[in-house]
Order: C-alpha cells, then sequence, then structure tokens
C-alpha cells in the first residue's frame, strides 16, 4: 500500500481527526445544556468542518480507508498481518474506552444520545486505519 504522506503529518491527520471528532460531541453535550446561546451551533459547524477536511485529507486521500474496508481476498500477506494486527489493536482500545465511558455514564446516571452512537461508530470505523497510520513507516 502506498501512503502519500509522511509520518508526522498522518500522525498530525489522525490526531486532528480524532480530536475534532472527539470535539463535537463535547460541543453538542454542552449544546444540550445551554440551549440558548447560537455560539455552540457555530462552533459545531467550525468544528465539524474541521473533521471532514482532516479525514478526507488523512483517510480518504491517502487510501487508508479504502485499505482497511478491503476484502480479504483482494490482500496479499503482508497486507493481511497489516490489517489483522492494526484491528487488533484497534478493538482492544475501542473496547477499553466504550466500556469505560459506558461506566462513567452508568455511574453518573446520564443517558447517551444519538451524536455520541454515531461518533462511536464512526471511531470504530476509523481506528483500524489509524493504527495503521500511527504505526506505518
Amino acid at each position: 500500500m502506498a501512503l502519500k504522506k509522511s509520518n508526522n503529518s498522518r500522525k498530525v491527520g489522525v490526531a486532528l481527526t480524532l480530536f475534532s471528532l472527539l470535539a463535537m460531541v463535547i460541543v453538542f453535550e454542552y449544546y444540550k445544556i445551554d440551549r440558548g446561546h447560537i455560539n455552540f451551533i457555530i462552533i459545531e459547524i467550525i468544528v465539524f468542518i474541521v473533521f471532514l477536511v482532516s479525514f478526507t485529507k488523512t483517510f480518504i486521500k491517502t487510501g487508508l480507508w479504502k485499505f482497511t474496508h478491503k476484502p480479504l481476498k483482494k490482500l496479499d500477506e503482508r497486507e493481511i498481518e497489516l490489517t489483522s494486527k492494526s484491528l487488533r489493536y484497534a478493538y482492544g482500545i475501542f473496547t477499553v474506552l466504550v466500556l469505560g465511558l459506558l461506566l462513567s455514564l452508568a455511574v453518573t446516571n446520564l443517558s447517551i444520545d444519538v451524536v455520541l452512537v454515531a461518533s462511536l461508530i464512526l471511531f470504530a470505523h476509523i481506528l483500524p486505519a489509524s493504527v495503521i497510520a500511527w504505526t506505518e513507516k
């Protein structure tokens, strides 16, 4: 797989994408608390644009998204090994983070909203490619 970006720019892109995804959830939660401020809507739109741009540049244009969503029949041995390793790390990280999140929501009696669920689904899809982008030279 030919990656078009340098290692450092990929890491910055992954970090920016993940932080903007987290920021979207946080801003939405604050908006739920204080619905009267248009500032939250403006910030949410800006963060969403940052997410879209960083996601497109980091995952779509480099081919990482396509690579991690390819059928196994189309991968060679090295690519299968790389994908397997990234999936193992990604879903281990995802499991720990989601269980911690669910535990904290249960302890604080907070509810789960659709933005959080959608973000977690997207996070699960991005994480294997993020592991590859972060670790592969």
